[in-house]
C-alpha cells in the first residue's frame, strides 16, 4: 500500500493542472510552426490564459463523473464528447460524424479516421485520469482505453497510457528516469511510439544538443502532420531531459521543437507541475493561478485552477476507494465524492461489423448483434429492430420490423443481414437502427449505426501520350513525329511515348462547357458508367478501377441534402483535380499555391470552397488526373464558420 497525504496530493495535483495551463497557453502561440524555434522566452506567456482543448476535454470528463460516477462507460464519454463540445478539429470531427451516424466506441476512433487516427488528441488526456489514481495508472487504465477509443487508434492511446503513468508515479518521485521508465514499462515494447520515445533517451545519453536529438526524431520517426503523436511525443521527453528540471527552460524548449507545441508544453509542463506541486509553481516559481477559460459547454466556468483541484480530489477518493487502488490518501477531508452506484441496465446491447460498418446499392451489410444479461439471472425478452428508412433486415425473407422472443443467459447473439428495400434509389449516409428489449426488467432501448456508402459513377480512363499521333497513319514512319523541342532529351522522349501515358487535368475529354453536370456518351468505353462505392471518405483513384498507369477519370454523384444549405467543401487530394457541382467550377487545384499544382501530400483538407447544396439532388463531377501509380482523394462537407463539424446526413442518389 502506498500513501499520500491528502494536503500533498491536493498541492501536486493544483501544480499539474497549473503546468497545464500555463504550458498550454504559451505553446498555443506556436501551435503549427514546424521551424525550429530557438529564441528566449516570452515571460508574458506565462501569466495569461487561453481556452485549450488539452484541457477542455478533461474538464468534461470530470463533470461525467461527477454526474454519472466511477461506473462510466465509453458511450457516457461519448456522448457528452458529441453534445457538449462545440468544435471539431481533425480526430474530434471524424469521432462526430462517426457517433452522429451511430458508429459508437472503439469503432468510432478507427473508422473513417486515416489521417488523424494516431494523433495528440488523446495523449494531451491524460492528466485526469493520472490525477484521480496517483500512483496507479493500472486502475486508470481501463478508463484511459475508453477516452482513448473514441477518436484514435492503438498508439495514440498508449501515448496516452505513456504520459498518464509518468504523471501518476510523478506523485512519488520526482527523478524523471524513474519516471520515463515507469511509463515505457506500460506500453507495449517494439512499437513505433516505443521506438520514438526510446529514441529522445538515447539520444540525450549519447551526449547530443538538443537540436541534433530533435533532428533526430524527426528524420525517424517525424511526420508532415504537426499534431502526429510521434515527433511531439518524443519531444514532450526532449523537453523534461534537456530541461532540467527548469520550469522555463521546459517551456522554452517546447516552443524551440515547434510543431504541436501547445501539446508538448502543456504535457511536460504538467509533468514537471506534478513534481514541483502548486506551491512552489506559485511561489518560488513566481507564478500565478492562472484560472481557467473553459470553452466546453460544462456547468463549470471558467474559476481558478486551485477550485479544479479540489474537484479533482474529491473525485480521486471515490476511485481510489472503489476501485480498491494500492494508494491511500490520508488525513482526507470529509468532501463530496462523485456517485458510486453501479446503475448498469439489465441488458446492455452491442454491434459488431463483418468489415466496415457499412451498407452499399446492391450489397447487403453483415451486422452482429450481441445482448448480455447484466443480472447473473436468465430472462425473456422481446427483442425488436426497429430498422432505418429505407432498410430491411433479413431472414429467410425480409422482414420489417425485425422481432424476436429470445431467452438470454449470460450473452445472446442474433446476426443480422440488413440491405436496402427493392426500388430504394437513394442511399442515405446516416441510417439509425433502434433496438428494443421488453420483459420484466421493462424497456430498455439502444441505438447502432450503419453507413451509406457514397455512390460514384466513374468514366475513364481517358488516354493520352506525350505526343499525340492521332492523324499520322499507321504505315508511315511516326518516329520524325516525335522530335524533341527546344530543351527536351529525344531518347526520354522516345522511352516516354513507348512506356508510360500522360495526365493532363487541363485537357477536356469531354465538354466541361458550364453547367457541367453530365458525361455523355461519345460511344466509346470512357464514357460508359461504372458504379463504385468507396467505405470511406478517402479513396485511391488505383483501387476503384483496374486501369494502371497515368489517365484522366470524371467521377459523378447525385449528392442528396434534406436542406437548402450552406457548406465548407473540403477535398482532400494527392493530384491535380477539378471540382464542379450543380454545373459549377468550384474547386481548381491549378489555381492553388504553385508549389501543390501538379500533387500534394494527402490530407484531408487541401482544398476548400464555400459552396451551396440544394434541396433534393446535387451532381457533384470530381475530375482527377492520376499522373503516377495511384492517387488518393476524399471529399467532406462541413458546417461553415471555422468550428469544423461535418454534415452527417448527406447521401446519393443512383
Amino acid at each position: 500500500m502506498r500513501t499520500l497525504t491528502y494536503e500533498t496530493y491536493l498541492d501536486k495535483v493544483w501544480g499539474c493542472f497549473l503546468g497545464k495551463c500555463i504550458g498550454g497557453t504559451a505553446g498555443g502561440t506556436a501551435e503549427g510552426r514546424k521551424e525550429l524555434l530557438d529564441y528566449p522566452l516570452c515571460e508574458d506567456l506565462l501569466h495569461q490564459v487561453l481556452p485549450n482543448d488539452d484541457l477542455d476535454l478533461q474538464i468534461l470528463w470530470l463533470e461525467v463523473l461527477e454526474e454519472k460516477g466511477v461506473h462510466i462507460t465509453a458511450r457516457d464519454l461519448a456522448d457528452a464528447f458529441y453534445h457538449k463540445v462545440p468544435y471539431g478539429p481533425g480526430e474530434y470531427g471524424y469521432f462526430k460524424k462517426n457517433y452522429g451516424r451511430g458508429i459508437y466506441p472503439p469503432l468510432s476512433g478507427t473508422y473513417n479516421n486515416r489521417y488523424y487516427e494516431n494523433g495528440m488528441g488523446c495523449p494531451i488526456r491524460s492528466e485526469i485520469w493520472a490525477c484521480l489514481f496517483p500512483g496507479d495508472v493500472d486502475a486508470a487504465k481501463p478508463y484511459i482505453e475508453m477516452d482513448g477509443s473514441l477518436d484514435h487508434r492503438r498508439d495514440s492511446i498508449d501515448a496516452e497510457v505513456f504520459l498518464a503513468a509518468m504523471e501518476s508515479e510523478a506523485f512519488f518521485t520526482d527523478d524523471l528516469w524513474e519516471l520515463i521508465r515507469y511509463g515505457l514499462s506500460k506500453i507495449p515494447s517494439g512499437t513505433k511510439l516505443d521506438k520514438a520515445l526510446r529514441m529522445a533517451c538515447e539520444c540525450y545519453r549519447a551526449g547530443y544538443d538538443w537540436k541534433k536529438t530533435r533532428g533526430m526524431i524527426l528524420k525517424n520517426f517525424g511526420h508532415a502532420d504537426c499534431t502526429n503523436l510521434y515527433q511531439n511525443m518524443a519531444f514532450i521527453l526532449l523537453t523534461l531531459l534537456y530541461g532540467g528540471y527548469d520550469f522555463r527552460e521546459i517551456v522554452r524548449l517546447g516552443l524551440a521543437c515547434g510543431y504541436d507545441t501547445d501539446c508538448i508544453c502543456a504535457s511536460a509542463a504538467s509533468i514537471a507541475g506534478t513534481i514541483f506541486g502548486g506551491k512552489k509553481i506559485t511561489g518560488e516559481l513566481g507564478l500565478e493561478d492562472t484560472g481557467l477559460k473553459i470553452e466546453v459547454l460544462t456547468k463549470r466556468r471558467d474559476g481558478s485552477v486551485y477550485d479544479l483541484a479540489k474537484d479533482v480530489c474529491a473525485a480521486g477518493l471515490t476511485m481510489l476507494r472503489v476501485k480498491k487502488s494500492d494508494t491511500k490518501i490520508t488525513d482526507a477531508p470529509l468532501v463530496k465524492g462523485i456517485p458510486t452506484a453501479n446503475n448498469a441496465p439489465a441488458l446492455t446491447f452491442s454491434v459488431s461489423y463483418e468489415g466496415a460498418p457499412v451498407v452499399k446499392a446492391g450489397e447487403e451489410a453483415h451486422v452482429t448483434l450481441t445482448v448480455k444479461n447484466n443480472t447473473g439471472s436468465p430472462m425473456n425478452a422481446e427483442l425488436t429492430v426497429e430498422l432505418a428508412k429505407g432498410y430491411l433486415a433479413k431472414e429467410g425473407l425480409y422482414v420489417t420490423p425485425h422481432c424476436f422472443s429470445v431467452r438470454i443467459d449470460k450473452e445472446l447473439t442474433l446476426p443480422l443481414t440488413i440491405g436496402l428495400l427493392p426500388g430504394q434509389r437513394v442511399l442515405c449516409q446516416k441510417n439509425i437502427f433502434a433496438i428494443r428489449a421488453c420483459g420484466i426488467f421493462g424497456v430498455i432501448e439502444d441505438t447502432f449505426g450503419i453507413v451509406g456508402a457514397e455512390v460514384w459513377a466513374h468514366y475513364g480512363p481517358f488516354l493520352a501520350n506525350i505526343r499525340d499521333l492521332t492523324d499520322v497513319p499507321p504505315e508511315a514512319g511516326y518516329g520524325a513525329y516525335l522530335k524533341p523541342e527546344p530543351g527536351e532529351n529525344g531518347s526520354d522522349l522516345v522511352r516516354e511515348y513507348h512506356l508510360s501515358h500522360i495526365a493532363d487535368i487541363n485537357t477536356a475529354f469531354v465538354d466541361e462547357t458550364e453547367p457541367f453536370t453530365e458525361i455523355p456518351d461519345d460511344g466509346t468505353a470512357w464514357t460508359v458508367p461504372v458504379m463504385v462505392q468507396p467505405e470511406e471518405d478517402l479513396f485511391d483513384t488505383a483501387a476503384i478501377q483496374p486501369f494502371e498507369g497515368p489517365h484522366v477519370g470524371y467521377m459523378r454523384r447525385i449528392v442528396t441534402c434534406p436542406e437548402e444549405r450552406d457548406v465548407e467543401l473540403v477535398v482532400g487530394r494527392t493530384a491535380p483535380c477539378k471540382v464542379w457541382l450543380n454545373g459549377r467550377l468550384v474547386i481548381d487545384s491549378t489555381r492553388g499555391f504553385p508549389a501543390l499544382q501538379a500533387g500534394a501530400w494527402w490530407t484531408c483538407e487541401n482544398l476548400r470552397a464555400g459552396v451551396h447544396f440544394a434541396k433534393g439532388e446535387n451532381v457533384l463531377i470530381l475530375k482527377y488526373a492520376q499522373t503516377t501509380d495511384s492517387a488518393k482523394f476524399s471529399i467532406m462537407y462541413r458546417l461553415p464558420g471555422g468550428r469544423m463539424r461535418q454534415f452527417e446526413d448527406m447521401g446519393s442518389a443512383f
